[in-house]
Order: C-alpha cells, then sequence, then structure tokens
C-alpha cells in the first residue's frame, strides 16, 4: 500500500480554523480534570515504558507538542529540567508555565509547531500525546527529522465507560464522537513509519478503572434533540449520587516508539 493510503488512517477529520479558541474555552475544564487524576499519572503507561527503557537521562532535551496544561512536562521534570513545550492554545500554556515556573530551563511556544521547530537534531525526545498535530506523514518526518534519539506517540485506542454504554443504549447510536478512539490512527503511523525506514514499536496498555464524573461532564459534547437529551439527564440524574456518577472505565493506550 501506499503511505497516502495510510494517511488516511491519521488524518484530521476536524477543520482547524478555530482550534485556538476551542481549545482556550476548554482549558479551565480541561486542566481541572487532568489535575484530579495527576497524583496517580506518575504511573502512566507513558512513563512505565520511559523508566523501564531508560530513554531520559538528567541531559536529555525534551519537546512536547501539544502541551497542553503541562502535565505530561510536570512528569519529565522528575528526569531532566531541559523542557520545552508548545500548544496552540496561548491559555493552556499559561497553565503549564504555572506548573513549571520552578524549572527555570522550561521554554513554551505559541503557535504551529512546523514552523518553529525546523533544526535537525536538536531535542533527544519528541513526545505528543493525543494531538492533531500530528496527522501526516510529514509531521512524523518532521518529528524524526528534529530528534536526535527517540520519538514517542500516546494515542487512546479504546475508551468508555458502562455510563456511557447504557447512554449509547438509550439512543440507539453512538451519543458523542470520542476522536483518541481511533483504531486506525496507530495502524496508520506505524506503516507509514515502516515506510519509511523506521523500525516502531507500539506497545498497549489495557485498564479497568474507576471514575466519578459530573452529570455536566457526560452531557459536555452532547448533541441530539430535547428529547434524546431529556431522556439521556433522566438517567444521569438517576445514576448519580449527590451530583456524582461512579462509573467503571475501560481503557486501551497505544504508545508508538521509534529511534531516529
Amino acid at each position: 500500500m501506499d503511505i497516502k493510503e495510510f494517511e488516511n488512517c491519521i488524518a484530521e477529520k476536524k477543520p482547524a480554523e478555530n482550534a485556538e479558541k476551542e481549545w482556550n474555552g476548554r482549558s479551565k475544564i480541561f486542566f481541572e480534570r487532568t489535575e484530579k487524576i495527576y497524583e496517580e499519572f506518575s504511573q502512566d503507561f507513558v512513563f512505565k515504558v520511559i523508566r523501564e527503557k531508560k530513554l531520559l537521562n538528567g541531559n536529555s532535551k525534551v519537546l512536547d507538542i501539544g502541551c497542553g496544561t503541562g502535565r505530561h512536562l510536570k512528569e519529565f521534570s522528575q528526569y531532566t529540567p531541559h523542557l520545552h513545550g508548545l500548544d496552540i492554545s496561548s491559555e493552556m500554556l499559561e497553565y503549564a508555565k504555572e506548573k513549571l515556573k520552578d524549572i527555570p530551563q522550561a521554554r513554551f511556544f505559541h503557535g504551529n509547531w512546523l514552523d518553529i521547530f525546523t533544526k535537525e537534531k536538536e531535542y533527544d525526545f519528541v513526545f505528543a500525546c493525543m494531538t492533531p498535530a500530528i496527522s501526516s506523514s510529514e509531521h512524523l518526518k518532521r518529528m524524526s527529522y528534529i530528534s536526535k534519539k527517540y520519538c514517542m506517540l500516546e494515542r487512546f485506542v479504546y475508551q468508555k465507560d458502562n455510563i456511557q454504554e447504557q447512554i449509547e443504549k438509550i439512543l440507539g447510536r453512538p451519543y458523542i464522537h470520542i476522536p483518541h478512539n481511533r483504531k486506525e490512527y496507530v495502524y496508520g503511523v506505524w506503516n507509514i513509519l515502516w515506510q519509511l525506514n523506521y523500525y516502531p514499536e507500539i506497545l498497549f496498555d489495557n485498564k479497568v478503572h474507576t471514575v466519578e464524573n459530573e452529570i455536566d461532564e457526560y452531557m459536555e459534547y452532547f448533541n441530539g434533540t430535547d428529547k434524546e437529551k431529556k431522556a439521556v439527564l433522566n438517567f444521569l440524574n438517576g445514576a448519580a449520587k449527590n451530583g456524582i456518577i461512579t462509573a467503571s472505565t475501560r481503557t486501551v493506550k497505544a504508545v508508538i516508539l521509534w529511534e531516529v
């Protein structure tokens, strides 16, 4: 198969014209949600892989593309202070700067990463997690070009909880589009990298865990009729205790690692 066919698997489906405005609008709630689970974050699969494979040391220079509120960068700081983060959202970056204010070597960039990072072999480790910024073979080539050691992508292959499943039974259809749940993305990335003469490794992490969500979190991206919305809210209110819903979530994460 041609690389262009695999590019269809990783292409971003949503236009990016209003991406900054959209992510700025979501920055506060995103920060609050991720902070809720930060205590467990050091045990996240990405860092398990980094520890076991000894990918970072005290001199490693790290770039996080689509760094958001800086939660990965904060954990990377346990290995090295030489941290650069980029995001399209200026408000996300403000949270990241605050989080890493005690690390003077940390630098942050706002804008299109392709325009900013053009120097060959500038970083030891180039990382991107769940970001639409990596959506073509050119993006993968650039990641590889600016790295002198490793590149890593993290992506959800599957993420759904039992409450979402019940909502979909009520509606008879998927109730929201979850952009990260794209098995074909991982398939496309691996094949593109293979055709570019790299030897990518894919590692999977399968977890079932309990989460607590507010009703609003289930309705945030809901798109349906007034009748459907009423039915879903009735179900959620019945499942909630003091406004909080306890759900069992299954996640499958894929980490794609390649050496340049």
